[in-house]
């Protein structure tokens, strides 16, 4: 996937956030490219940002249309958690509407990565 877009959340408990938004094919060949008509597939990231240039950032829970259906990734839980990573959702979730998701519940998605793995 390419990045699409990214917005800066700020700090939040101590640490940064943005949220990146990335699509499939590449919009780097169009002269606009609008994800609803563009984008084979496309999806929305919660980013930690790495508190030094030279670790990685932590992404927390992406929301995507990989795979056939949209769906959302709990990257926040622990390997040996018995809990689902992947969540199916129903049709209709456009890259408007998953980031919109995401900005409205961000800070629940960061509490439980601080919870799980801090």
């Amino acid at each position: 996937m390419n990045r699409f877009d990214s917005l800066d959340l700020g700090n939040y408990r101590g640490d940064n956030y943005f949220l990146v938004g990335y699509v499939e094919p590449d919009p780097e060949g169009f002269d606009e490219y609008d994800p609803a008509e563009d984008a084979d597939n496309y999806g929305w990231s919660l980013v930690q940002k790495a508190e030094s240039p030279l670790d990685e950032n932590d992404e927390i829970v992406g929301m995507d249309t990989r795979h056939g259906q949209p769906h959302l990734d709990k990257e926040y839980l622990p390997p040996d958690s018995d809990e689902e990573k992947k969540v199916w959702l129903e049709d209709g979730y456009t890259f408007e509407r998953m980031r919109a998701f995401l900005l409205e519940n961000w800070q629940d998605y960061a509490d439980l990565h601080i919870h799980f793995n801090e």
